[in-house]
């Protein structure tokens, strides 16, 4: 049935505080936007039918990691709006958490935290029983997404 997992995509509020943070505090870069000029129409009549909206209207960011292999994709509804949900706690069924990974951790959570990010602790270290050992820290982006980076560290 199900063969890979493809680009997550994350709901936005606005585009432009939201690539201020995936893009100058994450290092991601803009890939593409959709839709395409000259294809409103039809974007909006398709993504009607997929999400069952009836006057959808969305903005789609397409986001390359630094290592320019992997992607995240932000959608932006400019219509119909809805008001954002409470935050999602990190337990809290429906709750999905993007996993990014970094080196550096400690470093990028000052940043994070110096940009007013609410980081929910500093850079967790663990270490398997095998011996590898990495560092967890979770935050929220802009909107109340959860995202999770982690560092695998060196041997």
């Amino acid at each position: 049935m199900i063969s890979h997992v493809l680009t997550p995509a994350l709901t936005v509020s606005n585009m432009e505080s939201s690539l201020r943070f995936y893009c100058d505090l994450l290092g991601f870069r803009v890939e593409a936007e959709l839709p395409p000029a000259g294809e409103r129409a039809r974007w909006d009549a398709y993504h009607q039918r997929v999400c069952g909206l009836a006057d959808a209207q969305i903005r789609v960011v397409y986001l390359a990691a630094p290592d320019n292999e992997t992607h995240l994709e932000l959608i932006e509804y400019l219509g119909p709006s809805d008001p954002a949900p409470d935050r999602p706690t990190v337990s809290a069924p429906r709750t999905a958490i993007v996993a990014l990974g970094l080196e550096g951790s400690d470093a990028a959570v000052e940043t994070l935290r110096a940009a007013g990010v609410e980081v929910l602790s500093d850079p967790v270290p663990y270490t398997t029983d095998d011996g590898v050992s990495s560092k967890t820290t979770y935050l929220y982006d802009p909107d109340g997404n959860l995202l999770c980076l982690f560092e695998l560290m060196e041997s």
